[in-house]
């Protein structure tokens, strides 16, 4: 009999602590969903920051500058590829060194055709490397100033760029692409994002 009770006693404690337990969870809950904050949510026009930042004019002149150098070189080269004209006038067609600079003439096309398709490849590897960086550095900048004025998210409006008109665009594709349906334009950050990336870039510049 005092066995039986015991196990009673035991059960009656148990449940009691679970029943402490499970009220003590739910205050907890209920203490962070009442200090919880409503979320802070911002856009930003990205085509308009990504063509108003002077570190994007900065990398493309810097990639310009060098496809310039290999067109330069491009251009000496057609050059000295067209004046073997004048030089096979000085021989007969079929001589020896008439053959020899048929040759020549046909290496340095061959030479010509290789470095102008490097030339596009050069020119498109330092665009994706440009827009990369640029890339990385937008997403650094909406770090710090999210940290600075409280915003928890930051998003790209895609609302900017209006639906292509006619009936034979491909909608479903269209519409499935966009992510935002409203966004409010006093919770438009792009000046401010422009602004603080300018700034850091000219006192990266001055360093």
């Amino acid at each position: 009999m005092k066995q039986t009770t015991q196990k009673q006693w035991n059960t009656v404690a148990i449940v009691a602590l679970l029943v402490v337990g499970s009220m003590a969870l739910q205050s907890q809950a209920l203490r962070r969903i009442e200090t919880a904050k409503p979320a802070v949510s911002v856009s930003v026009d990205f085509g308009r920051v990504f063509n108003s930042l002077e570190e994007r004019s900065f990398e493309q002149e810097k990639a310009q500058a060098l496809i310039n150098t290999i067109d330069e070189d491009l251009l000496r080269r057609r050059k000295h590829i067209e004046d073997y004209e004048q030089e096979f006038e000085l021989y007969t067609a079929g001589s020896e060194k008439w053959e020899d600079l048929v040759k020549q003439q046909q290496l340095e096309l061959v030479e010509y055709e290789s470095i102008g398709e490097y030339r596009n490849l050069r020119a498109a590897r330092e665009e994706s490397k440009g827009l990369r960086s640029i890339y990385k550095n937008i997403r650094k900048a909406c770090a710090e100033l999210s940290k600075q004025n409280g915003w928890d998210y930051v998003f790209v409006n895609d609302l900017i760029a209006p639906l292509p008109e006619g009936d034979d665009v491909d909608m479903d594709s269209v519409i499935s692409s966009r992510r935002m349906l409203y966004a409010n334009p006093t919770m438009d950050v792009t000046d401010a994002l422009i602004e603080h990336m300018n700034a850091s870039f000219d006192e990266m510049a001055v360093r």
